[in-house]
């Protein structure tokens, strides 16, 4: 096992910022059956709490936000920790490991332990400095080498915030089993995807693909696993928050413009399958009124109930292109998350005016079902009193 004075090295650009740290060797078995949990109570000991308080001395003593050099040794204390910690459970019994956070959270530190429910020979625990928020964090992947030892190796990962993985067995000698993994960085930023496969020799994993090789997601939003097509390999879907157009100006807690992404694992990773924009009232104003800009009438027409609102919208303004922030949406449907109806606020050629505009869905799509200028609050008569 290799001593904490040895970082992940970082192996080139094919691995870039997920360099791999082998600590051990296996070769697995074949893919074992999903497995109910049982009730499991880690042992606090001595040693783990001990290695927490030298841990948190190291994290507050580091410098900068590489998880490298020196840095490294806090995590790796972790890792290792959590390993003789696992190894009580016994062989496939890894699902019981998400049992260890509340224990580590107890001694202050700022990991998350994940297992798949499909897989119990394996697990994840990704540590990150609780004392620097924009530092690097390392995941370790712990494994079972056929019922005997336990095994483990770590990744760097630049946010490691929200992680989630999956596991899967694909049969082929070249690569028995791959291993991806989900996570995010701080402060709602970007997702990303990294995937390992592994060696023949089950003597380690291997990163085919992060950001350096192929980005995958490289957006914020939400991103999670999912098995379409039953066949026991994920996919994956991401909920993209992609950069506001810039001719308007959403309310803050309105849904923002939003693009569903579906990706799939081709032979050298997971690659783009689909794209669109998630339908919502709002993306339809927004496309309705980028394609009056283009002068695209009849696409426009079919964004509507009645075409003559088309007419409307043009001799009101709408198609003449102006100054970014044009359109404001000052507040939606009160009481609702997701508004049907939408105040807006446009800075047109014939000077501000105000709309609230109504939405309607057809056949799977949101529609322009009317718009209107707000009436002005009457205020109540004095009565002709001085």
């Amino acid at each position: 096992m290799r001593s904490s004075r040895n970082p992940p090295p970082r192996a080139g650009r094919t691995l870039g910022w997920a360099g791999v740290l082998l600590v051990g060797g296996t070769l697995l078995a074949a893919p074992a059956s999903a497995q109910g949990v049982r009730p499991w109570s880690p042992p606090l000991g001595d040693s783990l709490a001990a290695a927490a308080v030298v841990a948190r001395g190291e994290f507050r003593s580091s410098e900068g936000d590489s998880a490298s050099g020196p840095n490294y040794r806090a995590y790796e204390r972790i890792g290792l920790a959590c390993r003789r910690v696992l190894r009580t459970l016994g062989p496939g019994r890894l699902l019981q490991a998400i049992a260890l956070k509340p224990t580590l959270d107890s001694l202050g530190l700022d990991v998350d332990v994940l297992a798949d429910p499909a897989q119990p020979m394996f697990a994840l625990v990704m540590v990150r400095n609780p004392y620097r928020l924009t530092a690097d964090a390392v995941g370790y992947l712990y494994w079972w080498y056929r019922q005997e030892d336990l095994r483990m190796q770590g990744a760097i990962f630049r946010g490691g915030v929200e992680p989630a993985m999956r596991v899967w067995w694909n049969g082929r000698p070249d690569r028995p089993y791959e291993w991806a993994v989900i996570d995010r960085e701080r402060g709602g930023g970007i997702s990303r995807l990294t995937l390992f496969r592994l060696a023949p020799s089950g003597a380690s994993w291997s990163i085919v693909q992060n950001d350096e090789v192929a980005t995958v997601l490289g957006q914020p939003g939400q991103a999670l696993f999912a098995d379409l097509d039953h066949d026991g390999r994920p996919e994956v879907v991401q909920w993209a928050l992609p950069p506001t157009d810039s001719l308007f100006m959403p309310c803050s807690d309105c849904p923002h413009l939003m693009t569903e992404r579906l990706f799939v694992e081709r032979e050298d990773g997971f690659a783009l399958l689909d794209e669109r924009v998630l339908p919502s009232p709002y993306a339809t104003l927004v496309t309705f009124v980028r394609l009056l800009i283009d002068g695209r009438r009849a696409e426009a027409e079919r964004l509507t109930l009645d075409p003559q609102m088309v007419t409307r919208a043009i001799a009101a303004g709408w198609a003449v292109r102006r100054a970014p922030g044009t359109w404001k949406v000052e507040y939606g449907e009160p009481g609702e998350r997701w508004p049907r109806w939408l105040e807006v606020r446009f800075d047109g050629p014939q000077g501000v005016r105000r709309y609230i505009v109504h939405f309607a869905q057809r056949e799977g799509r949101w529609l322009l079902e009317q718009w209107a200028e707000p009436q002005p609050v009457k205020r109540p008569s004095t009565g002709g009193a001085q």
